[in-house]
């Protein structure tokens, strides 16, 4: 019995799991880091706290198992856009950067809408927004440029812990396709994109496919998880384009839609998706694979926001939470016309706005909390039917979805995603998506399966969810509302942002 290790370098927490070649999952583990918030749009992490999880968690899984000499890959997916800037020791000269910190938000909307921002999206696939670390290269040019000046590399916390590990700096394409600074087509680094940010390619790492593999690992570490020499590592893929590949959506009509911290839907494809108004990202998996979709910035989070805003501080988060589903299940689909535009953190897809702002419309004295308990989770699942609609536009239909993330967790959520986005959605609770997806990419690379749709003899829905006609009635009739008012808003969020901004001086 051989035995493959998937890790997931997440936004709070490393996951891994160890399954057999045949992709049964033996054992799961878990670790969280925390993040910082110095300052209003800073989201930070320390890169080292991250490398040690990795660690940790790579050993505890490692000695779930008494025959190590059996364990044959360890592949990684990891999460996109972070960044930090690094010496020539690999030392990080700064903290590293989320997907979240919205700093550099002044420089895309300067890239954005102009004939200069047209071309590097088309070149990279990528929306042109404050995550990219496009823009926070450009941030750190401007605002610390003796750390720009000083820095050796701008990397990501997957090319920090492969250049530790193996002393090699590295990318797999799929993170690189997620900087904004990436041709996606030529697989090399996008000139236009360099130009803006400042750097040449010397500042970057090597970008090579995602199924390259390492074999020489620094022998402390190798000691320290007590790995045999045959032991290979995959530099795997993002942890976006590995969801799909673990919830089993590989094929035509298929998306799979995750909701943790943030959220995405997306799907495969054997070319890019581009349109006019930016609103998809398209991230490479190999050489004739694609992943086009949308993330948001507010999923997970923004019941996190409400719960320490509104709700009973001596309970749990878990308690908190079941209570807040307890409540909204007991309000109307629709919440009697309360409805929530989620965009408390800025957000991705489909509007790539950093300045977006959240709201509640409608609002009058018939509703009660648990009316905007409901809306937020009914806002949430609009933003999804929103990015859906312009993929089914430009991929082709929808039939079935491929729910993951913390939110399956909840049968009513489901529910209501279920019959917001008229879909059936499927659910398998056994193993973290993007784990398996780097359990079946390294299951690919030694010949277990060929092709990605291999997979569906490996992955079981152990639950269905089906749309309700009427209940989906009552939420068009919102989301025909919802989706014009961000157009209408957002030049009141700029005013906003701009006076939201003094307070962060």
């Amino acid at each position: 019995m051989r035995y493959i290790i998937g890790a997931d370098i997440g936004t709070t927490h490393i996951k891994a799991v160890i399954a057999t070649e045949k992709g049964d999952v033996l054992n799961e583990y878990k670790l969280d880091y925390p993040t910082f918030h110095p300052s209003p749009g800073y989201h930070e992490q320390n890169a080292d706290d991250i490398f040690k999880a990795v660690l940790q968690v790579l050993k505890q899984v490692c000695d779930s198992v008494t025959d190590k000499q059996n364990i044959t890959c360890i592949s990684f997916s990891a999460a996109m856009h972070s960044l930090l800037a690094v010496d020539k020791e690999g030392k990080p000269l700064t903290a590293m950067m989320t997907w979240a910190d919205t700093r550099s938000n002044a420089y895309a909307l300067q890239l954005k809408h102009t004939a200069q921002g047209n071309r590097i999206y088309k070149c990279t696939g990528t929306p042109l927004h404050p995550m990219l670390p496009l823009f926070k290269i450009a941030w750190i040019r401007e605002q610390t440029p003796e750390i720009f000046t000083a820095a050796f590399k701008f990397i990501s916390i997957k090319e920090y812990i492969f250049y530790h590990l193996f002393g090699e700096y590295v990318v797999d394409y799929s993170i690189a396709s997620a900087t904004g600074l990436f041709d996606i087509l030529r697989r090399q680094w996008c000139d236009n994109a360099l130009k803006f940010a400042g750097i040449s390619s010397k500042h970057l790492s090597a970008p090579v496919s995602s199924e390259s593999s390492f074999g020489v690992l620094k022998k402390q570490y190798r000691l320290q998880l007590g790995l045999p020499e045959h032991t290979f590592f995959l530099i795997g893929a993002s942890d976006g384009c590995l969801a799909n590949i673990g919830a089993g959506a590989v094929l035509p009509g298929e998306l799979a839609l995750t909701i943790g911290t943030s959220g995405a839907i997306r799907k495969l494809g054997d070319r890019p998706v581009m349109d006019t108004r930016q609103s998809l990202f398209n991230y490479v998996i190999d050489d004739k694979t694609f992943l086009t979709g949308g993330a948001i910035n507010n999923g997970g989070i923004v019941l996190k926001w409400f719960i320490s805003t509104f709700m009973d501080h001596s309970r749990t988060d878990d308690e908190n939470i079941a209570e807040m589903m307890e409540q909204a299940a007991t309000i109307v689909p629709g919440c009697d016309g309360l409805i929530f535009l989620p965009y408390l953190y800025g957000e991705r897809a489909p509007i790539w706005d950093g300045s977006a702002k959240g709201v509640f419309l409608g609002i009058s004295s018939l509703h009660t909390k648990a009316h905007f308990m409901r809306a937020v989770l009914e806002g949430i699942c609009f933003s999804f039917l929103q990015i859906m609609k312009i993929i089914e536009k430009k991929g082709g239909p929808v039939d079935t979805i491929y729910a993951n993330g913390g939110f399956i967790q909840s049968a009513l959520w489901l529910q209501i995603m279920t019959d917001v986005l008229n879909k059936k959605i499927k659910v398998s609770y056994s193993g973290d998506a993007s784990a398996m997806g780097a359990v079946f990419m390294a299951m690919r690379s030694i010949g277990e399966i060929k092709e990605w749709k291999d997979i569906k003899r490996h992955v079981k829905a152990d639950t269905e969810f089906f749309p309700d006609a009427t209940a989906h009635q009552s939420y068009i009739k919102n989301f025909a509302i919802y989706e014009h008012l961000y157009d209408k808003l957002k030049s009141d969020f700029v005013k906003i942002d701009l006076i939201q901004s003094q307070k962060r001086r």
